[in-house]
């Protein structure tokens, strides 16, 4: 189901999500100072700041999370801070925030993250473990999940003024579309996503939101009385000729464009196929290597065979294949299923 994070159910299920994990002691206030624009007369949301990364100094970061190394940070931490809206250097003032005890979840995030999902298989991948492992050896700071008007999304229940963190609301956004599926199709919203559930959850994701869906989302699903994800899959980046991509660099490449140059998307599936696998690292958009895999292996290897096959058939068979499925080759390729849905199965795509 193809649905919107605004939606009705997204904002019933955010609120009463949010219910239980006060009601579970996990939700506290804290005054805290945030930025405010002096000209604009605001508090400025994450997304309306930008400044230099505390972590690895990459500049034009938005005050949330990186988005070079994936560290998150409070929006006060960035360096030279300046307002997306006036571009003015903000400053701070004093405000109540709603927080989610993240630090009381750390027991419980360590065990999960390491934990096995389904036929021996883990939870995270190798990498997306460690990675977590990280973030553990500097303990766990409470998550700040509020933000002061004007701000988009919906409005904290008993709290007026203030609204949910987009990272809040949005992965409930999965919930909630599926709930809008559940209603059309008469299926039990409660068999999929209730604690003891026996279905199977996947989330495929990009590494750059990986804190996110790997820490904050199973906490709030555990302390809320809801299923966690059966397994989270995390993929790189995709770079172009081995750069990010990027308008001044001319590497972005929209799918438009691509369409307007190549005509077929399915030579691009294919390259993108060939190149997929289990871990976390980027994939390279080279166009050089492009042309070339497309040549040998669609052209030069597929389709050849396929018109060298045509030919024979016509030529030698008088266009007809052999009624008999008890033939070797036949047998060949069906003893390869197995293989083939092996390599899926663990993401080998390329395989």
């Amino acid at each position: 189901n193809y649905y919107s994070t605004d939606a009705p159910e997204n904002k019933e299920l955010s609120q009463t999500i949010y219910r239980k994990l006060k009601a579970n002691g996990k939700i506290a206030t804290k005054t805290i100072e945030q930025f405010f624009d002096p000209v604009k007369n605001m508090f400025l949301p994450d997304r309306f700041i930008k400044g230099e990364c505390p972590k690895c100094h990459a500049k034009d970061q938005y005050g949330d999370n990186c988005e070079v190394c994936g560290a998150t940070y409070n929006p006060t931490e960035l360096i030279n801070a300046y307002s997306a809206v006036s571009g003015a250097a903000p400053v701070r003032k004093e405000t109540e925030h709603y927080f989610f005890k993240l630090s009381e979840c750390e027991a419980f995030l360590k065990e999960w993250t390491r934990s096995e999902a389904i036929k021996g298989k883990p939870t995270l991948q190798g990498e997306a473990a460690n990675k977590m492992g990280e973030w553990f050896e500097n303990g766990l700071n409470d998550w700040d999940i509020s933000r002061d008007a004007p701000y988009f999304g919906f409005e904290i229940p008993d709290a007026p003024g203030k609204y949910f963190y987009v990272w809040l609301d949005a992965p409930i956004g999965y919930m909630a579309s599926f709930k809008k599926l559940c209603e059309m199709k008469g299926l039990d919203f409660d068999e999929y996503w209730s604690k003891d559930s026996e279905t199977e959850l996947y989330h495929f994701i990009g590494k750059d939101i990986l804190y996110f869906h790997a820490l904050f989302w199973p906490a709030t699903l555990e302390f809320s009385g809801h299923r966690k994800p059966t397994q989270i899959f995390a993929h790189g980046f995709l770079t172009v000729n081995g750069e990010k991509m990027s308008k001044s660099r001319g590497t972005f490449i929209t799918a438009r464009s691509y369409l307007e140059h190549i005509k077929n998307p399915e030579y691009l599936r294919y390259y993108y196929a060939a190149k997929l696998n289990s871990t976390m690292e980027d994939i390279d958009l080279n166009l050089e290597d492009f042309v070339a895999r497309v040549n040998s292996d669609l052209v030069g290897k597929y389709i050849n065979i396929a018109s060298r096959t045509a030919g024979f058939i016509n030529k030698r068979f008088a266009g007809k294949l052999n009624p008999s499925p008890d033939n070797a080759v036949i047998a060949e390729l069906k003893g390869a299923a197995q293989m083939i849905a092996d390599a899926y199965a663990a993401r080998e795509y390329g395989r």
